[in-house]
């Protein structure tokens, strides 16, 4: 009887020492800091709360965005990093560093409307879904109208939001004077000293280029691409009187050209012929390039036009061949120069059914400006050429 009694007080002290040390749920401790600089660039790595200084949550950040921080604090003994540029923080853990944002602050240059949304519990967007959703009454200036999205500036970045889930009041957030016209210019080739250039007239000194550029740049003229040109016209956007658009055509020492407007940093559209050069290959930041045809850039096989352009009589099957072999080597083309700026309604009719959105004819009757009214596939350009001065250039842009 003893030694029952001892194994079963042996048993007893098993059982309680198993449930003491090894069905102890574990207290779950808060991981240490993962990122030592407050001040640090970061990505999440899935969907995160956000929270106020008072630790309540006010919305969700999704995954994959990147984030600046601004500081860090403990809330109730866990590690918290502020996001930079709003009132929120984000919980430690489930978050990388990384080097840069990939933003852009070109939207900064636009004239906000004299509107702004209004709501409750909103979802800001990007290109790659949502990136915030925020538990806070938001009152903020409208940049861009794009149909059933208003884009806006929330925490430094360009966002957008349905049209459908704010409310849109008149608010004066500029008074400054907006432009209801643009002008576009047009140069060719643009040559050093050295260099053969065969039609002179078109044909321009590197310095020419280089002070009319210049010009540009020290006075922070916005010069549009043709992204930002389909937006202006569409009323999408409103634009500085200080804007203008710069094109080149052909595509004939066009390395020269992209060295001044790399350098000075203004974005330009050059209309290049893809059969004859093949520039578009060239590294550049701020040329963007669209079709001049692939191999329609000859005269006087047609008639009538100004040269008679070989867009003005070609077969329809010769001509959509043509376009869209010059949209595939430009990985794609929304907008087109004709040829000697002759074209006609089915020059046009073919241009939209290979998915075009403009075209550029010459200066004609509005020396060179176009209008909100003015046809997207007649759009005016002012041709530059080779005698104009600094002093010429700049009576133009007036």
């Amino acid at each position: 009887m003893k030694k029952l009694l001892i194994f079963i007080l042996i048993i007893i002290c098993l059982v309680a020492t198993y449930f003491l040390f090894f069905q102890k749920k574990p207290v779950k401790k808060e991981t240490k800091p993962i990122i030592d600089d407050y001040s640090a660039l970061i990505i999440t790595t899935k969907e995160k709360k956000l929270y106020d200084e008072e630790f309540n949550e006010m919305g969700l950040v999704n995954k994959d965005v990147r984030l600046p921080l601004d500081g860090k604090k403990k809330i109730k003994d866990k590690m918290y990093y502020k996001i930079k540029d709003s009132d929120f923080y984000i919980r430690n853990g489930n978050i990388e560093k990384i080097e840069g944002l990939d933003t852009t602050d070109r939207y900064k240059r636009y004239v906000k409307f004299n509107e702004n949304i209004q709501g409750n519990n909103l979802t800001f967007y990007d290109a790659n879904g949502y990136v915030f959703k925020i538990n806070k009454e938001l009152n903020l200036p409208i940049i861009i109208k794009d149909n059933n999205k208003l884009y806006v500036e929330y925490n430094n970045r360009l966002l957008y939001v349905n049209k459908s889930e704010v409310k849109v009041i008149n608010h004066t957030n500029s008074n400054e004077k907006i432009r209801n016209n643009i002008r576009v210019f047009t140069y060719h080739a643009i040559f050093k000293p050295g260099e053969k250039c065969q039609n002179k007239v078109i044909c321009h000194p590197y310095k020419q280029f280089d002070s009319h550029m210049g010009y540009l740049a020290k006075n922070n003229y916005l010069t549009l691409t043709m992204d930002e040109l389909e937006m202006f016209l569409d009323k999408k956007i409103n634009i500085p009187m200080k804007s203008t658009v710069i094109t080149l055509d052909d595509g004939n020492l066009a390395q020269n050209a992209i060295e001044i407007l790399d350098k000075y940093k203004l974005p330009a559209t050059y209309f290049i012929i893809t059969g004859k050069y093949d520039s578009y290959k060239l590294e550049t930041e701020y040329v963007d390039f669209e079709s001049h045809t692939d191999n329609m850039h000859h005269n006087w096989k047609c008639p009538g036009g100004n040269q008679g352009g070989q867009l003005l009589c070609d077969s329809e099957e010769n001509i959509i061949k043509d376009l869209k072999t010059s949209q595939e080597k430009l990985g794609g083309s929304i907008a087109l120069s004709y040829p000697f700026f002759d074209f006609n309604d089915r020059a046009i009719r073919l241009l939209k059914k290979c998915g075009f959105h403009m075209a550029f004819i010459g200066q004609y009757d509005t020396d060179g400006y176009s209008t909100f009214t003015t046809d997207k596939f007649q759009l005016r350009r002012k041709t530059i050429f080779n005698d104009d001065s600094l002093d010429t250039f700049i009576g133009y842009l007036k």
